[in-house]
């Protein structure tokens, strides 16, 4: 990750799983806040047309999985797959073996969700628990990632680890009560927090146009990083209410047009019948 690719792509992959349980479960929401009860994600976003192939795929855990596979890959391309380097005796780029690590987990979360599809005999709460552990996993790593690092540096990282860990104790609580929707937005607030971090982070110590460089050892840069991270959670706040309120307004009015079908219907054979005895006479 000593990159600006290195910060984006970490960055995107919590975006993407962000946004995604951002619209999984405003639907859910909106249809507990309808007097539906909000079923599985799958049954939620999946029930019509090609949907329903995928209510039986565990697009969620092939994702999780398939994209921390990419990243140790990605990772290795520079690694080469060696721990300790055999000419020196000494241990070979950590930092990536730290990442690869991260990865490791976040694929092994998205093993369990497959299982937990598949019906396999697995504990239940076992997908909450594996996803707390990675995020558990990701937050301990980077937070002793920062040894000899500039302040600057220092304190964009800790409020990565303050992110990583709002999620992983989240998580946990989800386990335990996995019939709440409150704790998975929460989690889903905490994932794009780090999914946006991650790219401010790499925006600010490898910024991707040259004549951008900020100062990592002013006290104002490090005063802006930690107001900006409050902006980020501001922001990430105010997106995920305007996408619940689409979302929202889009589910009421199918709801609306359901509810009409449904009163239309039997009218429309009542008449369909008056009619037909109309032509007999």
């Amino acid at each position: 990750m000593g990159n600006f690719p290195g910060h984006a792509i970490p960055g995107s992959f919590f975006l993407f799983f962000g946004l995604w349980w951002t619209i999984r479960y405003s639907v859910m929401w909106a249809r507990r806040m309808g007097g539906r009860n909000t079923g599985s994600a799958a049954e939620v976003c999946c029930n019509n047309g090609p949907g329903r192939f995928l209510k039986r795929v565990p697009v969620e855990g092939l994702c999780k999985t398939m994209f921390g596979i990419a990243g140790i890959v990605e990772e290795q391309l520079v690694a080469h797959w060696t721990l300790i380097d055999p000419r020196t005796q000494q241990f070979h780029e950590l930092d990536i073996w730290q990442h690869n690590t991260m990865y490791l987990f976040f694929a092994l979360n998205g093993i369990f969700d497959i299982l937990i599809a598949m019906r396999a005999p697995v504990p239940s709460g076992i997908d909450y628990v594996s996803l707390s552990l990675a995020y558990s996993v990701e937050g301990l790593l980077f937070f002793y990632h920062l040894h000899g690092r500039i302040g600057l540096d220092v304190r964009l990282h800790r409020l990565l680890v303050l992110a990583a860990g709002l999620c992983a104790a989240v998580s946990g609580l989800e386990a335990w009560k996995p019939g709440t929707l409150l704790l998975p937005m929460v989690r889903t607030a905490c994932t794009l927090l780090q999914g946006t971090w991650f790219w401010q982070v790499g925006w600010i110590l490898y910024p991707p146009f040259p004549g951008h460089e900020w100062d990592l050892e002013s006290h104002e840069n490090m005063m802006f990083v930690s107001m900006a991270f409050c902006w980020h959670i501001l922001g990430i706040l105010l997106f995920m209410s305007v996408v619940y309120t689409v979302v929202y307004h889009i589910y009421q009015a199918k709801e609306k047009q359901r509810g009409t079908e449904l009163e239309l219907g039997p009218l429309s054979s009542h008449m369909l019948q008056a009619h037909s005895d109309s032509e007999l006479d």
